[in-house]
């Protein structure tokens, strides 16, 4: 009678262990495809709105903004202009970019940039180290070439990029070719 009992419970354990087997095999296998319904989630509606609302305050930059961006997508600093282009208007951040990356240097705003004094340095078609020392304020000038007889031309480099608008592959051509300070 005891095997009975003890067969009986290994036979029952075989039949749940095969039905939980069959189940979780049956739970794997590949479904069709249900068809999906578009609903409109309410963050959704949301981002759509805010995208509509960015769109139009792009057209709202002031003249001035435009041209930073200008001046900033001219020099080749993207990553300032689209840091610019998004303090201006609350576009998102893919949004700035792909602005940034389709952005025609506008010929009609008001370059207020080129006041600056690295507009001359900035502007010239080939800026030979002479031409943008001419350019930089005296103070600037003294602070690069101290740089440089100190052995800093890394400071130097950061030096002429902040006021000058360049890249880092120019401005440090500038700085490797810098002219020395000039006598009377």
């Amino acid at each position: 009678m005891d095997i009975i009992i003890a067969v009986g419970a290994v036979i029952a354990a075989v039949v749940v262990g095969v039905v939980i087997i069959g189940a979780a095999l049956r739970s794997m296998r590949p479904k069709a495809p249900e068809p999906h319904v578009f609903t409109p989630s309410p963050t959704m509606a949301r981002s759509v709105a805010s995208t509509s609302t960015s769109t139009a305050s792009a057209s709202q930059l002031t003249p001035s903004a435009i041209a930073e961006v200008d001046r900033l997508v001219a020099a080749g600093q993207k990553i300032q202009a689209i840091k610019l282009y998004r303090q201006h208007t609350g576009a998102r951040l893919q949004e700035a970019k792909d602005r940034i990356d389709h952005w025609s240097v506008s010929t009609t705003a008001p370059h207020l940039a080129a006041v600056s004094h690295a507009a001359a340095a900035s502007s010239s078609i080939t800026a030979t180290p002479s031409s943008v020392r001419g350019a930089l304020p005296a103070s600037v000038v003294s602070e690069v070439d101290r740089l440089i007889a100190g052995d800093q031309k890394i400071h130097a480099i950061k030096l002429v990029r902040e006021h000058t608008g360049f890249g880092l592959k120019q401005a440090k051509d500038i700085v490797e070719a810098w002219p020395g300070p000039r006598r009377l």
